[in-house]
Formats: C-alpha cells, sequence, structure tokens
C-alpha cells in the first residue's frame, strides 16, 4: 500500500488530464490517426473516381489548405477523430491556427508512423488511371 501511496504522488505526465495544461501541440500519433481517417475517407470513393495516379503527393507537398480544413472540421465537429475537442483547443480556427498546425506537422513529418500513413493516404487517394 506504502508503494502505491507514492506512485500517485508523481506528476502527470504532460498533456494528461491532470498536468493543469488544457491543450498542446498535435503529437505524432494524433496526426498519423488523421491522415488515417482521411484514407478510409478516399476508400470509401470509387477508384475511378479518385484522382490520378500521375497526379500522386505527398501531404506534405501543398499541406497548409489541408491543415486549415482539419481546423475547421475539428471545430465544427464534423471531423471523426477521437481527439478533435482537444486539437480544436489547441488551434484556433483561423490563420493563425493553421499556420500554427503546419509548424507543428511539419516538425513531426520523420516520424516512421506519420510517413507510413502518408504513404498508405497516397496508395488510397491516387488509383485513378490517368486521364488524357
Amino acid at each position: 500500500a506504502q508503494a502505491l501511496a507514492s506512485c500517485s504522488s508523481l506528476p502527470a505526465a504532460p498533456g494528461s488530464p491532470g498536468d493543469g495544461r488544457t491543450a498542446m501541440p498535435i503529437t505524432a500519433e494524433q496526426f498519423a490517426q488523421t491522415l488515417e481517417n482521411m484514407a478510409r475517407a478516399w476508400e470509401a470513393v470509387p477508384e475511378e473516381n479518385r484522382l490520378c495516379k500521375d497526379e500522386e503527393q505527398s501531404f506534405f507537398d501543398d499541406p497548409a489548405k489541408t491543415c486549415r480544413e482539419m481546423i475547421e472540421r475539428w471545430h465544427s465537429g464534423e471531423s471523426s477523430h477521437p481527439d478533435r475537442a482537444d486539437l480544436a483547443a489547441e488551434y484556433p480556427n483561423d490563420e493563425e491556427g493553421g499556420k500554427k498546425l503546419l509548424r507543428d506537422i511539419r516538425a513531426i513529418r520523420e516520424d516512421p508512423f506519420v510517413q507510413a500513413a502518408d504513404l498508405n493516404l497516397r496508395l488510397v487517394k491516387y488509383t485513378a488511371p490517368a486521364r488524357f
């Protein structure tokens, strides 16, 4: 019992409910989940209606507009992300929020889970044959 009592006095992990903070920058896990959600949305689109293979690009090739869309979805409740309320609290639904999210996701771009989720999104999103 004494050992358990001492464990309860440990400080809360950053970003956990008891740490005194209400929000923190997006984590690699949260961003990978966002990319996975995007891939699932594209999977619902018939392959012939998806984007062309020859247009394939990484999320990171032109992320600014999509970052703003993500923030809008977190704020509106339209997003299915389990942490949408926390993410909405961290990123205001305005230009500054978009810039902040862009900076934060660039900082986690090299995370292996983020890279894997980005690759999966490309494999799903860009399946339509080239249009001549």
